[in-house]
């Protein structure tokens, strides 16, 4: 088994779909500054005081069908797809398990550090923060995000086993 080429193809795949979804992330708030409302700390949902709108609602289902159906799932298929190729001998359960994992993991870290941390903590574009919230300390809060991250981290666990075991049984029917 080719171990770092698990690893290289999860790792890739994964900063291919961050990628993706930070521009999801950016073009979602310029059609709607509450898209993302119910991830933000609870005082700057307490201070913006109004629940998401309409349209944040509309905005937060189509970046989720861009991310994940537009962008993760062709990106994952193409990611067992290469991998199967690059591995000799096919690709099994444990290793397609690796790279999903891989996959859902990178998106997740980055996201954390480079989304939340870095942009949101750091530098706070004013594209990201809810109008009447400006300046509020809680923006800062980086516990806040990490226990975001840590709650949704089973979530990598599962990704690899569902795509683990579907390209099994896809390997097995083709």
């Amino acid at each position: 088994m080719q171990w770092l080429t698990v690893i290289q193809y999860g790792v890739v795949y994964g900063l291919v779909l961050s990628v993706l979804f930070t521009v999801a992330v950016f073009a979602g708030a310029a059609v709607s500054r509450d898209f993302l409302l119910n991830d933000y700390p609870p005082a700057v949902q307490e201070r913006y005081g109004r629940p998401k709108s309409a349209r944040g609602k509309r905005v937060a289902v189509l970046v989720a069908v861009f991310v994940w159906g537009v962008c993760g799932i062709p990106l994952m298929t193409s990611a067992m797809v290469g991998l199967s190729g690059a591995l000799s001998g096919g690709l099994a359960f444990l290793p397609a398990a690796v790279c999903a994992a891989l996959v859902f993991a990178t998106l997740s870290v980055y996201d954390l550090i480079v989304l939340d941390w870095i942009i949101l903590v750091g530098l706070r574009p004013r594209l990201l923060i809810l109008p009447g919230t400006e300046g509020m300390p809680e923006y800062g809060d980086m516990g806040f995000h990490l226990g975001a991250a840590l709650k949704g981290s089973p979530l990598i666990i599962v990704v690899g086993l569902v795509t683990g075991g579907l390209t099994t049984l896809f390997a097995e029917v083709l």
